[in-house]
């Protein structure tokens, strides 16, 4: 019998009604165990209400620097994090803007503040933090995760780094190449939210699928959960009407098809036959 462990979290609650739809239909009817909140998405407040109503999903922290989102702070004060009013639309524009010195950390630092004291004021149980797009790994961005962490009583962190040779089947050399870059970020990261005493899973996986995550995808991340007994957080990104959806974020994304994957009898029997215990973040040891 399998001895592994698995968080299955859907990013970007909050972002749109759409994708709350789909993430509260995903843990009832399919595997989804977590979220993780965005306290600047557009449908912040259904999220919530939504997140109460159902207990038994876990709900973490979606810090975001990027993805053309609102800061939650008076634009005035962080406006060197923004690109007409917002936040950029890639983590790419992001890091040319540091790398030109056009970012200052300090405003960084009190937007993530903002952010995670919006959702925790909200009283939902907090189990986790992470990043949209990952910038949670960051160098200079890690060591204030781990600070505010231990504010606010956070303990465990997404640490996102997918097996270096793991494809699942994605023939894009410039995703792979970035895919790369952010494991050893994250590797680095890792040890960061260690010496805070934060605590992540041992496996991290759907960053080559990211938007893409459909069921064949799924059942070959599952076998890799059931091959190497320990902890793993499968990342997810669900979403209900993908049209209106694609209209809103140019992202690419096959919402429809995450959805569809996350409660697939498929993989549901094959979590189950294996022995594979699913958790969210706050059952992580």
């Amino acid at each position: 019998m399998n001895h592994s462990k698995l968080i299955v979290n859907a990013d970007d609650f909050g972002l749109h009604s759409s994708v709350n739809k789909a993430i509260v239909e995903g843990h009832r009817r399919g595997i989804i165990t977590s979220t993780s909140l965005l306290a600047s998405g557009d449908a912040f407040d259904e999220a919530v209400t939504l997140a109460k109503e159902v207990p038994t999903l876990g709900i973490g922290i979606h810090t975001a620097l990027v993805g053309g989102l609102r800061p939650v702070c008076a634009p005035e004060d962080v406006l060197s994090l923004l690109v007409n009013g917002r936040f950029p639309e890639t983590y790419t524009t992001f890091m040319k803007r540091v790398a030109e010195g056009l970012v200052n950390f300090n405003e960084v630092h009190r937007e993530l503040e903002a952010q995670c004291k919006r959702i925790v004021d909200t009283g939902l149980r907090i189990t986790h933090i992470d990043g949209h797009q990952h910038l949670h790994v960051l160098p200079q961005v890690a060591p204030m995760i781990a600070e505010l962490a231990a504010k606010y009583g956070v303990s465990r962190v997404r640490v996102p780094s997918e097996q270096r040779l793991f494809m699942n089947g994605i023939k894009d050399w410039g995703r792979y190449a970035g895919k790369l870059a952010l494991t050893e970020m994250a590797e680095r990261a890792r040890r960061t939210f260690n010496r805070f005493g934060l605590r992540s899973t041992a496996y991290f996986w759907g960053m080559m699928a990211g938007g893409q995550l459909n069921e064949e995808r799924l059942v070959t991340i599952i076998d890799k959960v059931t091959s190497l007994p320990g902890t793993h957080e499968i990342m997810t990104h669900p979403g209900m009407d993908a049209d209106i959806l694609g209209h809103r974020f140019n992202w690419g994304y096959h919402w429809d098809d995450e959805l569809a994957a996350m409660c697939s009898a498929r993989c549901r029997a094959r979590l189950n036959t294996c022995g594979v215990e699913l958790i969210t973040y706050g059952e992580l040891e």
